[in-house]
């Protein structure tokens, strides 16, 4: 009888604590999820602090981050290589053509980027004729080059478009003259006026989305879980972004090669722009399908911020 007592009196305290825990992790296993990122870069600072904070292990998530090519991160979504890709340009662009992905989470909606050329070009239009190293043709870098050109007064079409690669090798190829501009994010503007290159535009008036979460439509059928955490640990690192300078200016320096007054000046000039309930307007979606592409789908079909939106309403309630 005593040991019957004990077994309901353990219940019972087990039940409690699971109810006075507002984190998962205590009642589910541990998940690993993989989370492709395009570069190291500041536009992924949510994710570092997601990560250094502990947001992600309060979810029960065990976090990865593996570098992938743009062009191949939907691809790696699609295989279940990785949970989720970041890639944005791309990735938005392949679903409108008909990927079976969807956009589930926001973080930044409008990428700093500024055009960084050689010492020698003395204005925008010494660019005529001249190489702009992108990290992919028509990717997120690409197309917001092609309107800091415009917004100069200078024709995209008259400057080549060359594919180099991340911001490391982008760097490489203009500092050995293999290119002669290239737009990049911070902070590896600062890191190219260092080297004596200078800043002739930016950042964008319009721009495109740089950072968000796309999930295969097989993952939000069948792990939805997943995405609610996802979203629930992301939406926290955004909060202690806004509210924590001098730490997110640490987790920035820790994360990314730079220096403290670099971070500092990238989380003045690009982290405004996070999305703090991890969503896009229906209105923003539309104009964005119309940037990206020639074709259209129903916005259905496109983005499901659902989750976020639950995540969003549990964090309000403080659970």
């Amino acid at each position: 009888m005593t040991g019957t007592r004990h077994k309901v009196w353990f219940g019972l305290l087990i039940l409690l604590i699971a109810a006075m825990c507002p984190c998962e992790a205590l009642h589910a296993q541990t998940q690993k999820i993989r989370i492709s990122l395009s570069s190291r870069s500041n536009t992924n600072t949510s994710y570092y602090t997601a990560q250094a904070k502990g947001f992600f292990r309060d979810e029960g998530l065990e976090v990865e981050f593996i570098q992938v090519n743009p062009r191949l991160g939907a691809m790696a979504g699609l295989n279940g290589d990785v949970t989720f890709t970041t890639s944005f340009v791309s990735t938005f662009r392949g679903i409108v053509q008909g990927l079976p992905m969807k956009a589930v989470f926001i973080l930044l909606k409008k990428g700093i980027y500024f055009l960084m050329v050689r010492p020698e070009l003395k204005g925008i239009q010494d660019l005529k004729g001249k190489k702009l190293g992108v990290t992919a043709i028509n990717g997120g870098d690409h197309l917001i080059g092609k309107e800091l050109l415009r917004s100069k007064g200078l024709d995209p079409n008259l400057v080549q478009a060359i594919a180099v690669g991340e911001p490391a090798l982008r760097t490489q190829a203009v500092l050995s003259g293999a290119v002669q501009a290239v737009s990049v994010s911070p902070p590896h503007d600062v890191l190219l006026q260092q080297m004596g290159l200078k800043a002739i535009a930016g950042p964008p008036e319009v721009g495109v989305p740089s950072s968000g979460l796309f999930a295969s439509d097989r993952l939000l059928r069948e792990n939805p879980q997943t995405l609610r955490r996802t979203s629930r640990a992301l939406l926290r690192a955004n909060r202690f972004i806004e509210e924590n300078r001098q730490e997110t200016i640490r987790i920035m320096a820790q994360a990314v090669p730079q220096s403290p007054e670099a971070a500092a000046r990238s989380y003045e000039v690009e982290l405004k722009a996070l999305a703090k309930d991890g969503q896009m307007t229906d209105a923003e979606m539309e104009s964005l399908m119309e940037r990206l592409s020639d074709k259209k789908r129903p916005l259905d079909e496109v983005r499901d911020f659902s989750y976020a939106r639950l995540a969003l309403k549990e964090l309000e309630a403080g659970k």
